[in-house]
């Protein structure tokens, strides 16, 4: 989740919770006061009742009557009830009333008196719905008016929060999309926050000493590379010399062979080593539309010819045209990689199928009868065998270019058969 994000919602969370608190707590208030009030009118109202019921004798004769707009109803108590009911007692209740003809709230006061030494209990009841709807109503418009409220701030609060974040999102973007050989930006002044432009400072820091340290990897890795080949190719033309020039017997010819061919290997992984190095670097800057058909039929004929005494059968399905925009020289060298690959780690005999459609690339080979790890297999070094031929980078180059571009590279072992797949869309 983005830091914004999470700010807004937190900040949206603490408001739903402070806002519910203080909505309770005020219906809870406004309800108090107003009961509070009834009940004052109630007590002041069941004094003037029982002071009219004392002083007047024909008052004892009706229990029951109406007092502005309260119902009382006095009744005769036993001592025992009179000494557990001392105070006023007050509960909401629901009666029923004839002009609405349906019962409503109302709010009970219960009071017991003495009158001669004998008893009495006053019930007076008022009716409450008209202030609970008007409570209701003031609280609904209350609470109407805050929802509003909390989302007018929540959304300004996003806008300020989205607005103050937009320095870091650029600076994440740059560095999310940066290159290597990118040239360094200058100190972005749009930038008022304190935190943000330590941030952006540091960062550009450790990109500008990320950059050197770049130059200097690609400056030593050519070096080396050159370095590396002039030798190999000194070693190679003195042996093929000694060997047109010099009589030498069997075992010394074999030795020989050996030597050529471990230099031979030498110098095909030094060569592949750079070009991961380059691919890792993204060094390959030339983007062009290439046909993906057309660099798999070329592929295919150098490479019928270097392993035709294999007697492998290569079967092509071209179901569409296959362009991708890739640089021509990675395009070879991802398509290459993947028939080489079929090639050297096929059986005497065997059979390659590839299939070309509109976004996807197949090449599927026999061999072995068993899955590869589909973890490792395109790990540095990986090898499925002992072939010399093979420098266990073939299928790491092609990883680290679909990596490059976004393709999408699969290993599958279907039917007795190794299958590797590229989306190229």
């Amino acid at each position: 989740m983005k830091l914004s994000r999470r700010i807004i919602l937190s900040i949206s969370v603490a408001l739903v919770i402070l806002f519910s608190i203080w909505a309770f707590v005020f219906y809870q208030t406004s309800k108090s006061r107003i009961y509070g009030r009834i009940d004052n009118v109630l007590i002041h109202q069941s004094d003037k009742i029982i002071s009219r019921f004392m002083v007047n004798d024909s008052l004892s004769n009706s229990l029951s009557g109406h007092s502005g707009t309260m119902e009382y109803f006095i009744e005769k108590v036993t001592p025992e009830y009179a000494a557990t009911h001392q105070t006023i007692g007050f509960q909401n209740n629901e009666d029923y009333i004839d002009d609405l003809h349906d019962e409503e709230a109302v709010r009970e006061l219960t009071r017991v008196f003495n009158k001669m030494g004998t008893n009495y209990e006053l019930t007076l009841t008022v009716q409450v719905f008209a202030w609970n709807d008007t409570l209701d109503f003031a609280v609904i418009s209350i609470l109407t008016l805050a929802v509003v409220l909390l989302i007018v701030v929540i959304i300004i609060v996003s806008l300020i929060i989205i607005g103050n974040m937009r320095p870091l999102n650029r600076l994440t973007n740059w560095l999310r999309n940066r290159k290597e050989n990118e040239d360094i930006p200058q100190p972005d002044k749009k930038i008022k926050v304190q935190e943000f432009k330590e941030i952006e400072s540091a960062v550009l820091a450790a990109s500008k000493r990320s950059k050197q340290l770049f130059e200097e990897q690609k400056r030593f890795i050519g070096n080396a590379s050159h370095e590396i080949q002039t030798p190999l190719a000194v070693c190679r033309n003195r042996l093929e010399l000694l060997v047109d020039n010099t009589q030498l017997d069997e075992h010394q010819l074999s030795e020989i062979e050996k030597t050529l061919d471990s230099l031979g290997y030498i110098s095909r992984l030094n060569k592949s080593l750079l070009m991961l190095t380059k691919i890792e670097n993204h060094q390959f800057k030339e983007e062009t539309e290439i046909n993906i058909n057309q660099v798999a039929s070329k592929a295919l004929g150098n490479l019928n010819s270097i392993y035709e005494s294999h007697n492998i059968e290569v079967k092509t399905d071209e179901k569409g045209t296959l362009m991708v925009r890739i640089d021509s020289t990675l395009a070879s060298s991802l398509v290459t990689n993947l028939l080489k690959n079929a090639f050297i780690h096929n059986k005497q005999g065997g059979c390659i199928n590839i299939k070309i459609g509109d976004e996807m690339l197949f090449v599927s080979n026999t061999g072995t009868e068993k899955a590869l790890d589909a973890n490792a297999i395109f790990q540095t070094f990986y090898k499925r065998s002992d072939n010399h031929n093979s420098s266990g980078l073939g299928l790491t180059i092609a990883k680290a270019i679909c990596d490059e571009y976004g393709f999408e590279i699969r290993y599958q072992f279907i039917e007795n058969q190794h299958v590797f797949s590229v989306k190229f869309k």
